[in-house]
């Protein structure tokens, strides 16, 4: 298994694991249910378990990862009737997000978001799933930020979490070796236009149609 992480990126330590341990589990090497051993992945990537230690305890606050007293973290069971609820609820708390950064978001905020945006459209193109996940990440974050609420803000960027694992085991676009075809990009180009032209409706519309399109790419449910 080559998942050794360069340290050419010149990333703090933790970073760096976290982003070996993030794709270790987003190309599938584990599975639901699975725990992370330390001393494993120390192995797997090349690094002392100290930073290891670190990442895995960042994953469990953030909602990635849950953790078993004595026995440490490991990846949540989840199911398809379950990510259903959770992406449902994620639709009504980031279009609220969006309905409010329509009328928050500042002119260097947006830039960066178009910034983020074409890096998306570049990781997709490239098919590279990582930095892909990253720039859909940071793009929904920033958006987060820009809407100036704390309180939303934290609830949006737990439920976005959360909802990677259903992504990384549902979503056709990594659990398919022959890519399908999506459309993130340009539907957050759309809910940018919409915060551009400062119309907070149609870009809380369009950010619920968003996150129920990718609930979609999920099947028929369990």
């Amino acid at each position: 298994m080559d998942c050794m992480v360069t340290k050419e990126k010149k990333m703090p330590s933790e970073d760096l694991a976290y982003a070996g341990i993030l794709k270790l589990i987003y190309e599938r090497k584990f599975s639901p249910g699975d725990f992370l051993q330390e001393e494993y992945l120390s192995h797997i990537l090349g690094m002392s378990r100290t930073p290891i230690n670190r990442a895995l305890s960042k994953m469990n606050i953030e909602g990635l990862l849950e953790r078993k007293k004595k026995k440490g973290c490991f990846i949540p069971v989840v199911t398809l009737r379950d990510g259903r609820k959770l992406f449902t609820l994620r639709a009504m708390i980031e279009g609220q997000v969006a309905w409010e950064a329509a009328q928050s978001c500042t002119s260097p905020l947006m830039d960066r978001l178009c910034e983020i945006n074409r890096q998306d459209q570049k990781a997709l193109k490239d098919r590279d799933d990582g930095r892909y996940y990253m720039a859909n990440r940071d793009f929904h974050f920033l958006l987060a930020e820009s809407a100036n609420n704390r309180y939303l803000e934290r609830v949006s960027k737990q439920l976005f979490h959360q909802a990677s694992i259903y992504i990384f085991f549902y979503d056709s676009f990594y659990t398919s070796t022959k890519k399908s075809a999506i459309y993130t990009p340009e539907q957050h180009e759309v809910i940018l236009q919409c915060i551009k032209d400062r119309n907070a409706d149609a870009a809380r519309v369009a950010m619920e149609e968003h996150i129920i399109h990718t609930m979609k790419m999920f099947g028929s449910v369990d």
